[in-house]
């Protein structure tokens, strides 16, 4: 249960076997590969290696392309009968390494995906030829009342011309106008609609520019139609059949990808493999050679060392491993037994710990799980959790975040059905409430048991919401204290155990001062303490001035501690408003009474209401609890900062890789 302890790792092969041991590092899933920096930065190195050349964007190319033909077969052959969990989750498939790196299996897919891709190209370009289409249809349509072909030349004497204008003008004022200032100029409406008219206008050329000078006024615009030749009617009918053949040619093309969702699962397996040889490819580029050779600078996990030791055997390579030196920065990985890894996801949200640092995974995870089950306080409500993140869990094999999301929902699950235990929730106070308004069977009347439940074992939050407080109080004050502690013992083992007491027992003695005022004693009791911290508080400063002064500056932390201590009152505040939720859905549930109506009122309300509150209140709980660690817990010890340990290795969403030695 700690921060697993990293070397430095320097590693000489022959170029020719790079892949191969890259690919053999990828599989023991141990070493993290960086980049060199001392020997870029060194010219001798750099005189006789450069950096490595990949196929990076290749891979990258190929991954784009199966995770579109993936797309793509979600949108044309979608996996029937699915469930809504299951278009949530990913169901694994399990195969083994050597299937996983089929190179010809490879190959087939990509092609496969290279397939459904150039059918999805041309189905994109059959809509874009079908919008073009449509838009010059929807261009016509206000013309197909003109029997009148659209290539219609202007004669010797006659111009003719189409034209637009606002749907506000009035043509009767534009025609007064063209007879007294052209009287041989007709105008004719083929349609109107709520933005223009759509006119024929007829004169004689040698009129042409007084009629052009008379409309004017009325924004007439010029219309061309150039590219058809017929009358608008007889281009909106060779148009349609246009488009029906272009919808016919997309759903055949359609049903082509369609036809080919049986490849779905060999392209899941190949976008893995991609991720795999992009994770290769990117180590690949922070390699140094000279053709012949290539240096490759990482750091390696302690425990792992001897299974990658075997490895590198089997290669025509040197290397060699050492302790990290005092100015370097190690990367993390954080090494718990495996039922309480899910806490890393906390840890992870707020920040790796630093590689000299301390673990908190062990510290957090049973007052994580009891602030949240505090907070929550419900036997019913706890189950469902518990439920629903177990079936997940069980049934889908999340990993990552997302599978220590639902294994750590599974504890928090248990944690709130037990401190609804000595809360006396039970979908808030459904049974007293149930058993009051829709049986006439009051609280007092109930079994003993029942009652000291429903009464809170321990304390009932709504009853008594001043006792809640309280305990929130005590459990925040405890809290502290423990990470205090810590601190202590990180100091005795970081060899400043003067400086961790002199951190932590003085402020001890300042509180200790204080209840002993409230427990009777006079009131300078208080002063005594207050001295206590100034003359203690700025031992880390230099000169006996400036120990003073950092002494005297600490008294303003008292506000900083209170600060702190009341932030736990949110235990409190969380659990109230949880039961408070729940009681207020229980009664207008009930209000019904024992009816048909009344039961099905009851059954609507229950349902809609409770979902709710668990559905808003598991997430504001969570953040609180995590939120208490952060700031308050945290703050008392914590040395964040540390970069994660991001090794070369499998990181799949289709499939779980069965690992085989060779």
């Amino acid at each position: 249960m700690a921060i697993v302890k990293m070397k430095r790792l320097r590693v000489i092969a022959l170029a020719e076997e790079r892949d191969e041991l890259l690919a053999r590092l990828l599989h023991v899933g141990c070493v993290e590969v960086t980049e060199p920096e001392g020997a870029l930065s060194d010219p001798e190195w750099m005189a006789l290696l450069h950096r490595d050349t990949s196929a990076l964007g290749d891979v990258k190319a190929s991954a784009n392309a199966v995770n579109a033909a993936l797309e793509a077969l979600r949108k044309y052959a979608p996996e029937t009968k699915k469930k809504l969990l299951d278009k949530l989750f990913v169901t694994r498939k399990a195969i083994k390494e050597s299937e996983f790196l089929n190179g010809k299996a490879l190959e087939t897919a990509l092609n496969s995906a290279a397939e459904i891709n150039q059918r999805t190209q041309r189905i994109s370009q059959i809509y874009t030829q079908g919008n073009r289409i449509s838009a010059q249809r929807a261009a016509l349509v206000p013309w197909a009342s003109l029997d009148l072909p659209l290539d219609t030349k202007s004669t010797e004497h006659a111009q003719i011309s189409f034209h637009t204008c606002p749907a506000g003008v009035d043509l009767a004022e534009v025609r007064a106008a063209l007879l007294q200032a052209a009287p041989s100029a007709e105008l004719f409406e083929a349609s109107v609609d709520k933005e223009l008219h759509y006119l024929l206008l007829v004169c004689h050329r040698d009129e042409a520019e007084t009629v052009a000078e008379t409309v004017k006024p009325w924004s007439f615009s010029t219309v061309s139609f150039k590219e058809f030749g017929g009358t608008a009617a007889e281009n909106i009918t060779r148009i349609d059949a246009e488009l029906a053949e272009n919808a016919k040619e997309r759903e055949h093309v359609a049903a082509e990808i369609t036809a080919m969702g049986g490849v779905r699962q060999d392209l899941q397996i190949c976008a893995d493999r991609l991720v795999a040889e992009l994770a290769k490819q990117a180590a690949r580029e922070k390699l140094l050679t000279n053709g012949t050779i290539v240096f490759l600078e990482g750091w390696i996990t302690e425990p792992g060392l001897p299974k990658a030791e075997a490895e590198m055997m089997n290669y025509a390579c040197a290397w060699e491993t050492a302790e990290p030196l005092e100015e370097e920065e190690p990367p993390v990985l954080l090494e718990n037994p495996h039922w309480m890894n899910p806490i890393n996801m906390v840890t992870e949200m707020y920040s790796m710990p630093a590689y000299r640092g301390i673990d908190p995974n062990p510290l957090i995870f049973f007052t994580f799980l009891f602030f949240f089950g505090f907070m929550f306080a419900d036997v019913a409500y706890g189950i469902i959790i518990w439920a629903l993140c177990f079936y997940i869990t069980r049934k889908y094999h999340p990993k990552y975040t997302m599978g220590y999301m639902f294994r750590l929902g599974q504890y928090m699950g248990i944690a709130t059905a037990i401190c609804g235990v000595f809360t006396g929730g039970f979908f808030g106070d459904v049974i007293p409430k149930f058993a009051e308004m829709m049986l006439g069977i009051p609280p007092t009347e109930l079994p003993r048991w029942l009652q000291i439940f429903n009464n809170g074992i321990v304390v009932n939050p709504i009853n008594s919401p001043m006792n809640a407080l309280i305990l929130a109080i005590v459990i925040g004050v405890v809290h502290l204290l423990f990470g205090q502690c810590i601190h202590i013992y990180m100091g005795f083992r970081d060899g400043t155990s003067v400086d961790a007491l002199l951190d932590v027992v003085p402020w001890w003695a300042f509180f200790a001062s204080i209840g002993l005022v409230v427990a009777g004693l006079p009131w300078w009791t208080i002063l005594i303490g207050c001295l206590i911290l100034v003359l203690t508080q700025g031992h880390t400063k230099r000169g006996i001035l400036g120990k003073l002064m950092g002494g005297v500056a600490s008294l303003y932390d008292v506000t900083s501690w209170l600060s702190d201590i009341l932030s736990y009152s949110r235990l409190m505040a969380l659990m109230l408003a949880t039961s408070v939720i729940a009681s207020v859905m229980n009664t207008l549930g009930t209000l019904g009474g024992l009816s048909v109506m009344g039961i099905i009122m009851f059954i609507v309300v229950f349902i809609i209401g409770h979902v709710f509150n668990v559905g808003v209140n598991v997430i504001g709980t969570f953040v609180h609890a995590a939120r208490l660690h952060y700031l308050e817990f945290f703050g008392k010890f914590y040395e964040e900062g540390g970069a994660p340990f991001q090794p070369l290795s499998y990181k799949t969403k289709y499939v779980d890789i069965i690992e085989e030695e060779n």
